[in-house]
């Protein structure tokens, strides 16, 4: 099994903070947000490799990172050749871009939207998915508040967890479960993604979007995280995670 982290965002909403080093590579604590991420990923002996999605301005950042980086998984850098955010390819291009490699492999895929924070332990998403490797799987947060979930990709599930529709960024949430970046792709799929972009020519931009149209194609279900969950879209959730992170115990 392969981990794909997006990461190939400019952050021009952090402005200035990632003017000079991408978002992947700011500091919470005394660890970058890519490293708190893939330290949770390292210890999975299932996964061979990790695989990262740059854009072409910050590829050399995240090259040097991982020269440095202790990490016993392989980690690959993928450049998107995408220079400003005019030219950026959108996240499921990115996405299509680091599954090209694979095209006829039977592989599975978890894959990681590279701007979110989170102390939930990843086995607990990884087990279902290793006993239903055929199905799609979508790591969902209850945000308590619809006037919060607004603001990001809002499920409804059935009684089996199924997910039966997925909105993002609706005015008017179904619900308070909210996607929180975190997918499982089944082979199926990665074929899917070939459909979705080069046959229906749908938007190439906004993760979400593809799952949202893969749910009316196959079975996609929802699991629930507890814990703390941070988006680091703005310079305001940076700082409440980076406070966070600096008080919360060691995990």
């Amino acid at each position: 099994m392969k981990a794909i982290i997006l990461a190939a965002g400019f952050g021009t909403r952090l402005y200035p903070l990632t003017q000079n080093i991408p978002k992947a590579l700011l500091n919470l604590g005394s660890k970058t947000l890519l490293d708190h991420l893939v330290g949770k990923l390292d210890r999975f002996p299932i996964l061979d490799e990790i695989i990262i999605v740059s854009n072409k301005r910050f590829y050399q950042e995240f090259v040097d990172w991982k020269k440095a980086s202790p990490y016993r998984t392989k980690i690959r850098v993928i450049n998107n050749e995408a220079l400003t955010p005019e030219k950026r390819l959108g996240a499921v291009r990115d996405l299509e871009l680091s599954l090209r490699s694979f095209q006829g492999t039977p592989e599975s895929f978890l894959v990681f939207c590279g701007d979110n924070y989170f102390d939930f332990p990843i086995g607990y998403f990884l087990l279902p998915c290793l006993g239903h490797s055929l199905c799609t799987f979508i790591g969902l947060y209850d945000v308590g508040e619809k006037s919060l979930a607004s603001q990001y990709g809002v499920v409804e599930m059935d009684e089996t967890g199924r997910i039966t529709r997925f909105d993002e960024k609706p005015a008017n949430p179904a619900s308070t479960k909210v996607s929180v970046g975190v997918y499982y792709m089944s082979s199926g799929a990665r074929l899917k993604l070939y459909e979705y972009l080069d046959i229906e020519k749908q938007n190439p931009d906004r993760i979400g979007d593809f799952f949202a149209w893969l749910i009316g194609k196959e079975s996609v279900y929802g699991i629930i995280f507890e814990g703390v969950w941070f988006d680091i879209g703005s310079k305001e959730s940076y700082e409440e995670a980076a406070k966070y992170v600096g008080h919360a115990p060691v995990r």
